[in-house]
């Protein structure tokens, strides 16, 4: 395949000729025959040209001038321009987009190269070569870390940049703040991925990397803009040290100073960073290198695109080198990589899953993920681990079986497999389900007349009437989850009010369904009335379990905001068990007795068989915080299709957040609950109970204003958390990445 790339190749920094530079490696090294498009208008060219400027001069008075008054960027354009011809290879010469689009390379693929190519500033509003219009119609378009510059597209630009964008089959971002504004003019998801310097191992960069040692230890300063930030901090290190300065300005800069590397060429400056005893930069790319050499740096921020270097930093968990005020500067020790080893590992990882995205959305790669070990043959992030495709199985062929996360997830004797084809009919990821009678469900806010029934409860106490109604008036059985012995979350079947009160309250972790799908059947064929309460998804799944409609079976949804790991659960009631030398009888996450239902009061209580009781403020607990941020669930939550309008319970509850600002007479900070009826049967259980509520009418737009309406967001801290939770004390692993620690 070959690739042609557009970028800002021809600057003359060394930032942008090494995110060049590396990009065309990269691509060589996932098979492609790469080129860079040699695309340089004069916008940018004449910023790096030394023969721009002077107006009347000719190139040769102009030479002649520079030779006499600043010779070195003669040098450096000399150097800089052979290094260019040398390492990158070019297609073609084009000085204008008429000049491109009148003969544009023929190649398979294009993309739009990293830096600040969608940046309006920089390439003078909008040039449609850096969004591929040239390519031929029906060539493959994508981009691959490109930058808008800011957190918005001026208006002026938002329909052609839509328009060009229809004909990419990728669009990847460099940075975070900026997906929201190019998401809404994309037809295909945006990724964040790796500035291009991250595709490649320090080793890659020995090729063009050239190794001057000195004779003396040096502090290299990598200023990209006149900041007095910098130099002051710069000469009080240097000072401290006893080390000089090595920096990139042609004239003196710092108080004790080596020389210029003004006319290094991007080899010279990568043995520069590779040989600092310390690295001081208000430069992404300094930081970049720095962390690629693991060479001991702190990073002051560019006053443009600083954003860039936090995002980094924070995403590697090395935001302690930034210095956010020089005056507050004192700890040389923060210069220090603490951890090589973990530092190593986060940057392999945004290495492999980068160039994984480029050579998927080149067709270069095949999908990097791993499936289920079932006959379904779904991918594991979308598996539910619902039980249906086990408990179907006519001939016991599939267990479920813990994975690292502690997550169940199936697995089959391909002895036992008859290959019936049932698991694949009932799995809830492919299985088509029986329609809602009603669409457009009724929607209403409601709180328990009964304060002792709402004060037991996670929000408004509608669970309980339900269940007593079931039980008492239907003499029929209640499903929920309750904590075992072992303080497991597990789904069980009551018969009595006394066993179904075990069910109230939020578990916030995923339960165990092991045996429950053939009892409810049984059940159900038996002619005994059934009332199901759990998660959108287990609700599905049973429905596709039964594969076919039970009129004595009534289905409540609970309102879901993710199901997280077991094994992190059990992994921190034993640090709290240890902590108070006892052992936990109860946990009620979500205690409104004596604070109040709102969630930044409510409390978490656990009790210890001791007798002791703890209880804390939720909201900044470390588990309660983790769950809350979305950073120890099962991967299927972020694909999640049971939310919003996607319902298949016959009615769904939930705690109704924000009542307080639209039915203030609702509002007593002792909780409240959203009813949602989909179907007749939804409708005849809410009527059998209602009259034990104030009710008030409502909307689904009124309850999802604050509950979820998308699937739960990805974030990579939760990979680095499955990742460290066996190396690091639970409780510690957590309380690191809880933003409300403080």
């Amino acid at each position: 395949m070959k690739v042609g790339v557009v970028t800002f190749h021809s600057a003359f920094n060394f930032g942008a000729t090494l995110q060049t530079w590396a990009l065309q490696k990269a691509l060589r090294q996932l098979g492609a025959e790469s080129c860079v498009i040699n695309y340089h208008p004069k916008v940018i060219d004449s910023l790096y040209d030394p023969y721009e400027g002077k107006s009347g001069f000719d190139r040769t008075k102009r030479y002649w001038y520079l030779k006499l008054t600043a010779p070195e960027r003669l040098v450096r354009f000399q150097r800089y321009s052979a290094f260019l011809k040398k390492n990158l290879t070019l297609a073609g010469d084009y000085k204008t987009y008429e000049e491109l689009e009148k003969n544009p390379p023929k190649l398979d693929a294009y993309i739009t190269g990293s830096d600040q190519v969608w940046n309006s500033s920089h390439i003078g509003g909008y040039d449609p070569a850096y969004y591929l219009e040239f390519a031929p119609e029906g060539s493959r378009k994508i981009s691959y870390g490109a930058s808008v510059g800011k957190n918005y597209v001026l208006p002026a630009y938002k329909e052609q940049i839509k328009n060009a964008l229809k004909d990419y089959a990728a669009v990847s971002l460099r940075e975070v703040s900026t997906t929201p504004a190019i998401e809404k003019l994309s037809k295909v998801p945006v990724k964040v991925v790796a500035d291009p310097t991250f595709l490649l191992r320090r080793e890659d960069y020995d090729e063009i990397r050239v190794d001057e040692r000195r004779k003396e230890k040096y502090i290299l300063v990598y200023m990209m803009e006149e900041n007095q930030e910098v130099k002051k901090l710069a000469n009080r290190v240097s000072k401290t040290l006893g080390y000089p300065i090595v920096q990139r300005r042609p004239v003196e800069k710092f108080v004790n100073e080596v020389e210029s590397c003004y006319t290094a060429t991007p080899g010279e400056f990568i043995g520069l960073v590779s040989n600092a005893e310390y690295v001081i930069t208000n430069s992404f790319h300094g930081t970049v290198f720095s962390l690629i050499y693991e060479k001991p740096f702190i990073s002051l921020l560019h006053s443009d695109t600083g954003s860039r270097t936090v995002d980094l930093l924070r995403n590697l968990r090395m935001e302690d080198h930034i210095v956010w005020d020089e005056k507050e500067f004192y700890d040389m020790e923060k210069f220090q990589i603490r951890n090589v080893e973990e530092l190593r590992a986060r940057i392999a990882k945004l290495r492999k899953d980068s160039r994984q995205y480029l050579g998927e959305s080149l067709g270069l790669l095949e999908p990097d993920k791993e499936k289920v070990d079932c006959p379904t043959g779904i991918l594991k992030e979308e598996c539910y681990g619902c039980y249906a495709c086990k408990e179907i199985c006519p001939k016991d062929a599939i267990s479920m079986e813990t994975d690292e996360e502690g997550f169940y997830y199936p697995s089959v004797d391909h002895e036992k497999c008859i290959s019936c084809g049932l698991c694949q009919k009932v799995c809830i990821r492919l299985a088509e389900h029986f329609p809602q009678e009603i669409l457009q469900p009724k929607v209403y806010g409601a709180v328990n007349k009964d304060m002792s029934a709402r004060i037991e409860s996670s929000s408004g106490g509608v669970f309980p009437e339900l269940a007593r109604y079931i039980i008492e008036e239907k003499s029929g059985y209640v499903v929920g989850v309750r904590w075992d012995e072992q303080m497991r979350a597990v789904a069980d079947i009551a018969h009595t009010i006394e066993e179904a009160m075990a069910f109230r309250g939020s578990k916030y972790v995923k339960s165990e369904l092991k045996d429950i799908w053939p009892r409810i059947k049984d059940l159900l064929d038996r002619g005994e009335t059934v009332l199901y309460s759990g998660l959108p998804c287990e609700c599905a799944a049973l429905q596709s379990y039964l594969r076919k409609p039970y009129e004595n079976l009534y289905v409540c949804e609970i309102l879901c905001h993710a199901a997280p790991s077991p094994k992190i659960l059990r992994k921190y009631l034993d640090y709290l068990e240890n902590k108070f030398k006892s052992r936990i009888v109860d946990v009620t996450f979500r205690d409104k007795s004596e604070t109040g239902w709102l969630i930044h009061r409510t409390q978490l209580v656990v009790k210890f068989e001791n007798g002791q009781v703890l209880r804390v403020n939720a909201r900044k607990n470390n588990y309660f915080r983790a769950f809350l941020n979305d950073y120890i669930s099962r991967e299927c939550c972020n694909h999640c299709e049971y939310v919003y309008d996607h319902r298949k319970g016959d009615l769904t509850i939930g705690d109704f957040w924000g009542i307080q600002y639209l039915m203030p007479e609702l509002f007593d900070d002792k909780g409240a609950s959203c009813v949602l009826m989909h179907n007749k049967k939804g409708e005849e259980l809410w009527k059998a109970i209602s009259d034990k509520f104030d009710v008030r009418q409502s909307s689904m737009q009124d309850v999802f204003a604050k509950n979820h309406r998308c699937p739960s967001p990805y974030h990579s801290i939760r990979d680095e958390i499955f990742d460290l939770m066996d190396e690091k004390p639970i409780n510690s692993l957590l309380r690191e990445y809880n933003d409300l620690k403080n």
